[in-house]
């Protein structure tokens, strides 16, 4: 997994980063927060001559699973989430209202995260860490050195916790993310990529955590 091959693409009103990941060798690929512009997704994904295997959701506000359906239609790719943020791809919501044809309902997801640990799908193997607070089923994904925090933590600054979040877990999730040994490089949900050792020296929502 460390060498594999990275683009970000970022998408949507909001800018969320939509990430592909591919094994060299293969054309079987990950797409993680596919969260709307359907075509910069399937641009991205024919410039690494890659098919989309699998699609992780590191949790389920519109602006990273809008374009779950269409991405996931033509290979049958299943979609994974924590099981406590499943019920967004299966409901309208609050946004429903401001989002012009909104797809959604999807079909449920076909794996729901449920606690920590080693995950494999489609033939991939990572890990799940549940990072809730943003969401309740926030989790950050992690490939040997890579994390994907989705909007958890980003660069200098952390995930918001005004709609439907809460401050306390999102408090002790990114305590869990201070205290894991060694270092990652971050890829969040917005913005720029980072390290996790910069956050712990620059982010002040970090540095202030015992």
């Amino acid at each position: 997994m460390k060498d594999m091959i990275l683009r970000r693409i970022p998408v949507g009103t909001l800018g969320t980063n939509c990430y592909v990941l591919k094994n060299p060798g293969s054309r079987d690929a990950i797409v993680i927060d596919p969260g709307a512009d359907l075509t910069l997704i399937q641009d991205a994904l024919h410039r690494m001559d890659a098919v989309c295997r699998l699609i992780l959701l590191t949790h389920g506000h519109f602006d990273h699973i809008l374009a779950v359906g269409d991405l996931r239609a033509p290979n049958r790719a299943p979609v994974c989430i924590h099981e406590a943020d499943a019920h967004m791809l299966t409901e309208r919501d609050m946004f429903s209202a401001v989002i012009p044809n909104d797809p959604r309902p999807f079909e449920p997801a076909e794996f729901l995260f449920k606690k920590e640990g080693s995950y494999t799908a489609a033939g991939f193997e990572f890990y799940v860490m549940p990072t809730p607070g943003h969401t309740p089923g926030s989790v950050c994904y992690i490939f040997d050195g890579l994390m994907f925090t989705g909007d958890t933590l980003f660069k200098n600054s952390i995930g918001r916790t005004d709609l439907g979040g809460d401050e306390a877990l999102l408090r002790r999730s990114l305590r869990a993310l201070k205290n894991l040994p060694g270092d990652y490089d971050v890829y969040p949900g917005h913005d720029e990529p980072t390290t996790l050792s910069d956050e712990r020296r620059n982010n002040p929502y970090l540095k202030n955590l015992q």
